[in-house]
């Protein structure tokens, strides 16, 4: 075994131990860093004395827990909490740009892309970039199951990879060789497969440069995973369970509100807001709200970004120009999966909002009224979207009720939308149209509306949501969402 082998092993095993001689409290989704970025909290010396004593003989005072955090960031912007028509979070300048957290691993949701989860790196010990893509995989096998917040699931915990990894780096591709001992992964459990190949995936391309990846195991041997095997290198768009998105420059009109007649010449004041997982689950929302004046045209475009020479970015940039001027121009660190950051310019009349992001994953565009605002919705649960209908409640999984509310958007370009209910032999047992909000070009609309069940439920029902245009019976844009019994 080569002595760089060594030494990534020796590496992971003190990195296990560390972690797991934590006695990390669970702490709630609300008040959890996947919830919003805190500050560190350092734990006792008694409950890090063993980890140091473990770790001493190897590398001396390196020191590795996992963190739960708490308290808010100083001088951060507090996100929007709800969907409110006005919203009360603005983007303001805040502290220095310090850089997003990169030290980070990522965890599971079932249904949902991973989330980001911090911990500790030994920066003696992590000193280049291989060194760094092993520690955080290693993270992932030493995370403990009560270490996350509910809802949130590490498949790694406990399962076939117990240490050892060797990294190699080709220009933004790293090769990551695990040592399994020939084992196959345990994935018996809901979500397993998948949960593993987007921890995997997502974890060793957060290092600034990589943008893809390919798993090995055993000294080169192909990985499997389940019924997935790794023959070619992966991006996290590969895994993140959404229809792929083409990158579009999308450009929108105003409708004008001050016809006939021009609108009267104001400056046009805007603000902005962001929230994330508070609209519906695994949704971020960030709004552009216009205090004063009417923009006559906007702009959104998705780019890849080099997060090597932008600190403050992740793999991808959504920009949106709109003319007006924000009145708080300046860069916020967010962290919260997948925004990263955002960044507030204005030159000449015109405010440029950039969105760093984890990913490149669907998003949606409204123009609403009551205030005037635009409104990009990115993610949600992978089966409730489709690429002309995203359905936010229910959930994939919600119990079948007597009567509840379906919520969404579509790009329909009917004014209606059309549901079914199956029941757990497939049979129509409910059906109906339902009206959206008016829309233009590449925009879409809400719609909302309430949907009798049948009650008692006798087992599982299915809701189907689409679309058709008149006179065609072609449905399109079928969204179908399992509601579970039990």
């Amino acid at each position: 075994m080569s002595d760089e082998r060594q030494d990534d092993e020796m590496l992971g095993r003190a990195l296990s131990r560390a972690i797991e001689t934590q006695v990390v409290r669970e702490t709630a989704y609300e008040s959890s860093r996947l919830a919003t970025r805190r500050p560190r909290r350092h734990a006792s010396f008694a409950a890090l004395a063993g980890a140091v004593a473990a770790l001493g003989a190897v590398f001396g005072l390196a020191l590795l827990a996992t963190r739960i955090a708490s308290g808010p960031v100083a001088g951060s912007p507090a996100p929007a909490v709800a969907p409110t028509p006005s919203p009360s979070a603005s983007v303001t300048n805040g502290p220095p740009a310090i850089g997003v957290d990169h030290d980070v691993m990522y965890v599971a949701r079932v249904g949902l892309p991973p989330v980001s989860f911090h911990i500790e790196m030994p920066v003696a010990f992590t000193v280049t970039r291989e060194q760094r893509i092993a520690a955080r995989i290693t993270g992932l096998r030493a995370l403990r199951a009560d270490a996350v917040p509910p809802g949130i699931r590490n498949f790694l915990w406990n399962n076939t990879f117990q240490g050892g990894v060797n990294v190699t780096i080709n220009g933004d591709l790293a090769t990551v060789d695990l040592i399994l001992l020939d084992r196959s992964w345990s994935v018996g459990e809901e979500g397993a497969e998948a949960g593993i190949l987007q921890q995997l995936v997502y974890t060793a391309t957060e290092e600034p440069g990589i943008r893809a990846v390919l798993f090995t195991r055993d000294g080169g041997q192909q990985m499997r995973i389940g019924q997935f095997v790794f023959s070619q290198p992966l991006t996290r768009e590969n895994v993140f369970g959404y229809a792929r998105v083409s990158p579009q420059l999308i450009g929108e009109d105003f409708v004008q509100a001050c016809s006939p007649g021009p609108c009267p010449s104001v400056p046009i004041r805007l603000r902005s807001s962001y929230a994330v997982d508070s609209v519906a689950p695994g949704v971020t929302r960030f709004t552009i709200q216009v205090d004063s004046g009417q923009p006559s045209h906007f702009t959104i475009e998705p780019t890849a970004l080099d997060d090597v020479k932008t600190p403050w970015g992740g793999k991808y940039v959504l920009r949106l120009d709109v003319s007006g001027a924000d009145a708080n121009p300046g860069l916020t660190i967010v962290d919260r999966t997948p925004l990263r950051a955002v960044r507030t310019t204005v030159d000449s009349g015109q405010t440029t909002y950039q969105l760093a992001l984890d990913d490149l994953r669907p998003w949606r565009v409204s123009t609403l009224r009551d205030p005037y605002r635009i409104q990009l919705d990115m993610g949600g649960y992978t089966s409730s979207i489709s690429g002309s209908i995203a359905v936010y409640t229910p959930i994939p999984g919600a119990p079948p009720l007597p009567r509840f509310t379906v919520t969404g958007f579509t790009s329909a370009p009917e004014e209606t939308v059309r549901w079914r209910l199956r029941d757990a032999s497939q049979n129509v047992i409910a059906s109906g149209v339902a009206p959206v909000g008016t829309h233009t070009g590449h925009q879409w609309a809400a719609f909302e509306f309430a949907l009798p069940g049948a009650a008692p439920a006798t087992g599982d029902q299915w809701l189907e949501v689409y679309w058709q245009s008149a006179g065609d019976p072609v449905e399109q844009g079928l969204v179908r969402l399992r509601l579970k019994v039990g």
